[in-house]
C-alpha cells in the first residue's frame, strides 16, 4: 500500500505499509533499517529479528530489497527462523528487537502458528 523511507546515519529507515488479500487479509507494517526488523499483523507484533522477515514478489518469488519496495507491487511475506544461537540472551542484546530499540521482546517463529504468512524452519 505504501513505503516511506528516509536515509540517517548511514541506514535507509522507512515502514511498508501492507493490505492483506484473500485469507491474508490482515494489514501488515513491516519496519526497516537496511533490513525488515519487525512485522505487525492488525497492529500486533508477529515477528522480529533475528528471524528473517522476507518480502518476495508474487508474481516470480523473487526477493525484493528494501530498496527496492514500490508502492502498488503485489507482495507475499515469508517468516525463516534464525539459527538457535542467535536466539540467546547473549545474541539477542546484539541482533533481537531491543538492540534496535523496539521495546518489543523476542518470540520465535513457529511453523502453523497463527501468522499471516509461510514460516520456514
Amino acid at each position: 500500500m505504501d513505503v516511506e523511507r528516509r536515509t540517517g546515519g548511514g541506514f535507509a529507515r522507512g515502514t511498508l505499509s501492507l493490505v492483506g488479500s484473500g485469507p491474508y487479509g490482515s494489514d501488515m507494517r513491516i519496519d526497516f533499517q537496511n533490513e525488515n526488523l519487525i512485522a505487525y499483523a492488525d497492529g500486533v507484533p508477529v515477528a522480529t529479528v533475528p528471524d528473517l522477515i522476507c518480502i518476495v514478489s508474487t508474481d516470480d518469488a523473487e526477493p525484493i530489497t528494501t530498496e527496492l519496495l514500490r508502492y502498488g507491487q503485489r507482495v507475499a511475506v515469508v517468516g525463516i527462523r534464525c539459527h538457535p544461537l542467535l536466539s540467546t540472551p547473549e545474541a539477542l542484546a546484539v541482533v533481537g528487537p531491543g538492540a534496535f530499540g523496539y521495546d518489543v521482546a523476542y518470540r520465535p517463529l513457529t511453523p502453523g502458528g497463527p501468522l499471516p504468512w509461510t514460516v520456514l524452519s
